[in-house]
């Protein structure tokens, strides 16, 4: 999938949030997914790693390479200037967002600062026939995360996606309302809330993901991907009371829509 084309792609899976540039070659994972029918939106965590990836998969069909700056690499509010001169000519952005956890607490303002900047940018240079898809991390700052959104209008504007959402109930039905999209994976199912989640969740709004692979240059591959994939169908699957193949086809069409 290349910036502008993600028509006539045919996909039996779909990840919606995988560093495809953390395998250990991005370009021949991509081309030996693309023939098992698979398919990425890639995130990046700096926009240096998605300037270098942009010409590595150059011209695979299959991969959507999204422009990040994940939290736990911000350090300061300047830290957004690079993603933020990147932004008028991307349509997919991430893994953006915010971490409210412990360990990262000493980076909060300059977090929350950069996310605001990022956000207000992507709702800026958004269009209406092709607007920016936002792959979101929010841990522990789920409702600060949508307070963001709502403000700088990203919410209305961009189709944005939950990675991994742990927030609570009430945080999940005003996401839901905002039109918000929940990337799911074996490990969020692992959860009783993710199971919860994952049953009470309208169908529209559903996607899978890995977060695959766990670190840069980590033993994996595409089959690693499917089966982490496949795994997830079958949590909600089961959690819905439907067949893993009644779930692909929902996924792979709510996929398929976000990324045309």
């Amino acid at each position: 999938m290349n910036q502008n084309d993600t028509k006539g792609l045919s996909l039996r899976l779909i990840d919606a949030h995988c560093h495809v540039g953390w395998f250990a070659d991005p370009a021949a994972l991509a081309r030996e997914a693309a023939g098992m029918g698979l398919g990425f939106l890639s995130v990046t965590v700096t926009p240096e790693e998605f300037r270098a990836l942009d010409t590595v998969l150059a011209g695979e069909k299959n991969v959507a390479l999204a422009a990040g700056l994940h939290p736990w690499w911000v350090r300061r509010a300047a830290d957004a200037d690079a993603l933020c001169e990147l932004l008028p000519d991307v349509r997919w952005v991430g893994e953006i967002g915010l971490d409210a956890a412990p360990r990262h607490a000493a980076t909060w303002d300059a977090q929350l600062a950069a996310f605001n900047r990022v956000c207000a940018r992507c709702a800026e240079t958004s269009s209406a026939k092709t607007p920016k898809v936002l792959s979101i991390h929010a841990v522990r700052c789920a409702g600060t995360v949508l307070d963001v959104l709502e403000q700088t209008g990203a919410a209305t504007r961009c189709r944005c996606v939950l990675h991994w959402f742990s927030g609570s109930s009430e945080e999940l039905w005003r996401a839901a309302r905002l039109g918000c999209l929940f990337s799911l994976g074996e490990r969020s199912l692992a959860t009783r809330r993710g199971r919860e989640y994952a049953r009470i969740l309208p169908a529209e709004c559903l996607l899978t993901e890995t977060d695959l692979p766990e670190g840069k240059n980590s033993p994996a591959t595409a089959d690693d991907v499917i089966d982490s994939l496949n795994r997830a169908l079958t949590g909600i699957a089961t959690a819905r009371n439907l067949t893993p193949a009644e779930v692909s086809t929902l996924v792979v069409r709510n996929a398929t829509q976000l990324l045309s």
